[in-house]
């Protein structure tokens, strides 16, 4: 459960931030990047997180759907915009990155966006802690985590330290 988000990487390897001529667009998001690694570890996976009414949200969700992660359960979040992140590429250690996640729709999940989904029917419920930085998604989570945990489904909470 948590954030998800278009990522632009630099095609420009080595160029600084501000001689980057182009970007290639993948899918990420901590809980999405899971999904997709479990799904193709062969295990059945679902996300919960919310997108925009954009073209974005439809770049994830057709993603995410040619993975065969389970999406129904990612409420689309009208007047909210989904995620992206955008990230330079300057070895060895040099790597800017910009978030943009203002209105973004993951954070809107709301605790109806969590009782659609079969929680207690999971073998794992893993959520961000981004997730925790704003209602109605803190709520949202921890209500989710509460389901899981009453079920005895495991709980893995994934830091996912963002300073902004």
């Amino acid at each position: 459960m948590g954030r998800s988000s278009i990522d632009l990487y630099s095609n420009d390897v080595g160029a600084p931030f501000v001689d980057i001529q182009s970007f290639a667009a993948y899918v990420g998001g901590s809980p999405t990047n899971i999904s997709v690694g479990g799904r193709r570890l062969g295990l059945k996976t679902a996300i919960i997180t919310g997108v925009g009414v954009d073209p974005v949200g439809d770049f994830i969700l057709n993603f995410l759907d040619k993975e065969g992660v389970d999406t129904q359960f990612s409420p689309r979040k009208p007047g909210h915009r989904t995620s992206a992140v955008v990230l330079g590429i300057e070895p060895p250690n040099k790597f800017p990155l910009v978030y943009y996640r203002d209105n973004c729709a993951d954070i809107e999940l709301t605790i109806d966006d969590v009782l659609a989904a079969p929680i207690a029917d999971a073998k794992v419920f893993q959520f961000a802690g981004t997730n925790l930085c704003k209602e109605p998604s803190r709520s949202a989570t921890m209500f989710g985590a509460e389901i899981a945990r009453q079920a005895g489904v495991d709980v893995i909470f994934d830091v996912d330290f963002r300073p902004d």
